[in-house]
């Protein structure tokens, strides 16, 4: 499978950004509807895994590829940290995603921290930094710094390909490497940043698709967001139709 393509469980929880972050959302109970669609994985929320039971994570019908966690990379986050990586184990999970923090001050902590936490995984999972905007990964050379810092090849990039200049979108490549970059987030915003569908431009989803084949990317892919995402109140039916919807037409672009 060239690309294995991925339902961000975040996607569904409408308390993810909540005070707390409570998750409402069981998702075993989504699992059969998730595989029967043609997901080929799941990037599972830490909260949504606290709530999986050992019955449900033995069912399941896909992966849990990727761990998504949000636990820090200072002293703060040490307890979250080792929570991601039980859990990781647990669920028998290829990677576990991170992000850094915004202060460029802290580059030797966050770096300590990193390969520390690497060095408690088994060697099996990698860490996938999510290059994220507000963080000190924002920027392609800037990542590509702490990349050198890390001094890992299990360590690997999230990317935001969606919506961005071509040429933006390479430079992470020509900064960071075709080998590094690992996973990309899908989501698309329109002129408002709202969420929309893929299909709504495919235009520009095709141009970002040509690109990262371009540029020689062979990663993964999650839906991490979809239209309907920040509607008050949101709808989980709704928010899972688009999901598929956005699975449908990145398989489709992707043959």
């Amino acid at each position: 499978m060239k690309h294995p393509i991925y339902i961000g469980t975040v996607l569904l929880e409408p308390n993810r950004w909540m005070p707390g972050k409570p998750p409402t959302i069981r998702v075993g109970d989504w699992f059969e509807a998730i595989a029967a669609a043609g997901f080929d994985g799941i990037e599972l929320w830490e909260n949504h895994a606290r709530l999986l039971d050992a019955e449900s994570r033995r069912i399941s019908p896909l992966p849990i590829a990727v761990l998504n966690s949000y636990a820090a990379c200072d002293d703060s986050g040490r307890a979250a940290r080792d929570e991601a990586t039980r859990q990781a184990v647990e669920l028998d999970a290829r990677a576990i995603k991170f992000n850094l923090g915004p202060d460029s001050a802290l580059r030797e902590t966050y770096a300590t921290t990193v390969r520390q936490w690497l060095d408690s995984l088994p060697s099996n999972i990698s860490l996938l930094c999510e290059c994220h905007p507000g963080t000190v990964m924002e920027d392609p050379a800037a990542a590509a710094r702490y990349f050198e810092a890390f001094d890992s090849p299990r360590v690997k990039a999230i990317i935001h390909p969606m919506g961005k200049p071509v040429d933006e979108l390479r430079r992470w490549f020509q900064c960071l490497g075709p080998e590094r970059i690992a996973h990309a987030h899908i989501q698309l915003r329109d002129a408002a940043d709202n969420p929309i569908r893929l299909d709504r431009e495919p235009e520009r989803v095709k141009e970002t698709l040509t690109a990262l084949a371009e540029e020689g990317f062979t990663g993964s892919f999650t839906i991490e967001f979809t239209e309907g995402v920040g509607n008050t109140p949101e709808d989980v039916q709704e928010l899972w139709q688009n999901a598929v919807a956005d699975l449908n037409l990145l398989r489709e672009m992707l043959q």
